[in-house]
């Protein structure tokens, strides 16, 4: 996945911040404990307050209502399948948290390189995050173009989506074969990016401007977005763009954004995600 890039930008809050803001109602608040050598974290009690927001109900509460009803599902059907099905639907609706407002009291800011069409997928989430990307209308340098390191087959269950194995690297197309011995997806690609840029940028050497320039170049672009969320609106779209049905240049953001988030509410992003 060379190229899809998310940094940090800023933030706002801590798991300290969400526990008051939970708290408020009560008219209480809590402070950092001390833990160790120059440490200070969560009390015990203020990560069960945590783990209750984002679960609607105590961890041993939520175990027991998953064994339990999951049991009587194998019981009515005996079917594994079934089973498993049953216990993964009620653990992803376990991720969905039913207190959430808490989390709302959060802003992260990151930053993210990532092609168009990732862009697009990414963007989908509107709700608690808002974004700014780069336009070209303003920026005509010449664009980098993304070019995987494998070309996935098609998957044979799924409506869209891909399979784990690569497609064989070869491209039917006997004319450039002839010229100069390739004819390998890569090397069309190769060629088909060059050409796009090289007309992009004839395009605005002869005057055109970058807004109507800038349609022929391809979803494979790189864009940069500045995106601002919540906690809890990160949280959802880790969670459904790291699914094994999400496409795997999606899924390489959202590793990014856990790996960026989690260090910085550990136990909110815990409780929210895992």
């Amino acid at each position: 996945m060379t190229g899809i890039k998310v940094t940090y930008e800023d933030h706002m809050g801590t798991d300290l911040s969400v526990v008051n803001a939970a708290k408020v109602s009560f008219g209480k608040r809590s402070e950092w404990e001390y833990t160790g050598i120059g440490q200070e974290g969560l009390s015990k009690k203020d990560q069960g307050l945590i783990q209750f927001l984002a679960r609607g109900c105590t961890s041993g509460d939520w175990e027991n209502l998953v064994d339990e009803v999951a049991c009587k599902g194998y019981c009515v059907y005996q079917c594994d399948v079934y089973n498993k099905e049953l216990r993964d639907l009620l653990n992803h609706i376990r991720k969905m948290p039913s207190h959430w407002s808490p989390f709302a009291h959060t802003a992260i800011s990151l930053h993210l390189k990532m092609p168009v069409f990732v862009a697009r997928q990414i963007m989908k989430h509107t709700t608690g995050i808002e974004y700014n990307e780069v336009s070209r209308r303003y920026v005509d340098d010449e664009p980098e173009l993304y070019v995987p390191d494998v070309w996935r087959k098609k998957a044979d269950n799924v409506k869209q989506g891909s399979a784990d194995e690569a497609v064989e690297d070869v491209f039917n197309n006997k004319l450039a074969y002839a010229l100069i011995g390739e004819n390998t997806i890569q090397h069309e690609i190769s060629r088909f990016n060059s050409t796009v840029i090289e007309l992009y940028s004839d395009m605005l050497e002869h005057g055109v401007a970058p807004e109507q320039a800038r349609m022929i170049l391809p979803q494979s672009m790189y864009t940069e977005v500045i995106a601002t969320g919540n906690l809890y609106a990160w949280a959802n779209l880790y969670i459904q763009r790291s699914d094994s049905h999400a496409q795997k240049e999606t899924q390489e953001v959202a590793k990014q954004i856990d790996d960026i988030i989690q260090p910085l509410f550990p136990v909110s992003w815990e409780a929210l995600t895992k």
